[in-house]
């Protein structure tokens, strides 16, 4: 395709843009939000996961029989890294123990007779990677030798896990429907563009035209309506997450937000591309009618 054809689509293409200005501007306005709430619903569930990841924090504590030796410690530690799915072993000593729970208490807390290191047991901590594999895990943990007690969060990890499943449903049902929708309105903006030349479409398929020819234009009029769309959403998204929602999880004080200017490489191609897809498929169909003379 020569330069001056390829100019003469992508005039027709604005053309068709500026004809339909109402209609356009508001393809362009479904789908800026349309592709706003998604983004937030993505930003949304990142936080949520780091909400989850920081204060679920899944460490359990395996305390061991008194009588153990340090050998035995030692081995017990290999047999447990063994398992799989199990990160960050340490092993606390009783007196650790008693500087952790006296430290935990602050300077406002006193006891009339203070408290021994023998009050508390030496023990293994550790952290599940994996909390789908969480029973399955502690199942084999368990089974080793010399385990007086453990300490998990059963409960609340089944919480972390019902949490995590349910925002998963949601985003997904948010992302297909807010892209059948954003199609729907390009679909009907393209549409109404392409009837509107309805009899040039047929003269040009009569001459013989390529019917990639005669797409084209309303194919780079879809990518257009996408690009456009794309780039607002950005904008708008970052404005309304820096001033609305990254200062609302921030109020919670329990974890640090996601930061969007950190991501922003992947954010910049999420919305463009987003959107030139969505315009593109949006723009696909309607112009089929019109080429079977």
């Amino acid at each position: 395709m020569s330069f001056d054809s390829f100019f003469f689509l992508l005039k027709s293409a604005v053309n068709n843009l500026f004809r339909n200005l109402l209609l356009t501007l508001a393809s362009i306005l479904v789908l800026v939000l349309c592709l706003v709430i998604l983004g937030s619903t993505l930003l949304v569930v990142d936080n949520v996961n780091v909400f989850v990841e920081e204060i679920g924090e899944n460490q359990v504590a395996v305390f061991l029989d008194e009588s153990f030796t340090q050998e035995q410690i030692d081995g017990f530690m290999t047999q447990l890294a063994q398992i799989g799915n199990i990160e960050e072993i340490t092993y606390e000593t009783k007196e650790q123990a008693l500087q952790n729970y006296m430290e935990s208490l602050g300077d406002d807390y006193f006891f009339e007779n203070p408290l021994e290191a023998d009050t508390f047991r030496d023990s293994v901590l550790f952290k599940i990677q994996d909390l789908t594999k969480y029973e399955q895990t502690m199942y084999e943990v368990k089974k080793l030798d010399g385990i007086a007690n453990v300490r998990e969060r059963k409960d609340l990890v089944a919480r972390i896990l019902e949490l995590r499943e349910t925002v998963a449903f949601l985003s997904i049902c948010i992302v297909l429907l807010f892209f059948f929708v954003s199609v729907f309105i390009i679909t009907v903006s393209v549409k109404l563009s392409v009837f509107s030349r309805r009899l040039e479409i047929n003269i040009m398929k009569y001459v013989g035209a390529a019917d990639y020819f005669i797409q084209l234009p309303y194919f780079i009029e879809g990518m257009l309506i996408g690009l456009a769309a794309g780039t607002i959403s950005l904008f708008v998204e970052i404005y309304l997450y820096q001033s609305v929602l990254f200062p609302l999880f921030a109020d919670f004080g329990m974890f640090a937000p996601v930061s969007m200017s950190a991501n922003m490489p992947f954010w910049l191609l999420f919305f463009l591309g987003a959107g030139t897809v969505v315009g593109i498929i949006g723009s696909v169909f309607p112009v089929k009618k019109y080429l079977k003379v």
